[in-house]
């Protein structure tokens, strides 16, 4: 993958840090993710495959953040993740949709920020497309969390 030319040291940090943010809460989405994914198998199987699947894609984001990161030159590094792990269904699919839209809003932003920039800029966009599939599919099964089966 080769990167769009970058025009000065300053903008080349600017960048990495941007990419590392977005690395970091990918790392936090997955793990939430993943632990949603063990909290409701066994009551909802299928919301449990939603989960991992949204967790299979953030994972993909990491690597091609922490990748970008190191054809910039910058070294991937990591932060600390809060995790939103229990609950009843309805509270871990509130925290999920709380994190895609924080992750939209990211990105909706970066895409302006980085309009100088094609194949970061592309990358944005695929991620954000992902993003908005995860929060409407979370969204739509908040709205149908009404049974008691949900609710545990």
């Amino acid at each position: 993958m080769n990167v769009d030319k970058i025009p000065d040291e300053a903008r080349r940090k600017q960048i990495i840090e941007m990419l590392q943010d977005n690395m970091n809460a990918e790392f936090r989405a997955t793990l939430q993710y993943i632990c949603h994914r063990i909290a409701v198998y066994s009551r909802d199987s299928v919301l449990g495959e939603s989960f991992k699947s949204a967790a299979l894609d953030e994972m993909a984001h990491i690597l091609y953040f922490s990748d970008m990161i190191d054809k910039l030159g910058g070294r991937p590094g990591f932060t600390e993740w809060p995790v939103r792990s229990g609950g009843t269904i309805a509270d871990m699919l509130q925290a999920d949709i709380a994190l895609e839209h924080e992750a939209r809003e990211r990105y909706a932003a970066q895409l302006e920020a980085l309009a100088d920039q094609q194949q970061l800029h592309a990358l944005i966009a695929s991620v954000l497309s992902d993003e908005e599939e995860h929060h409407a599919e979370f969204s739509g099964y908040l709205a149908r969390c009404s049974g008691d089966i949900m609710k545990q």
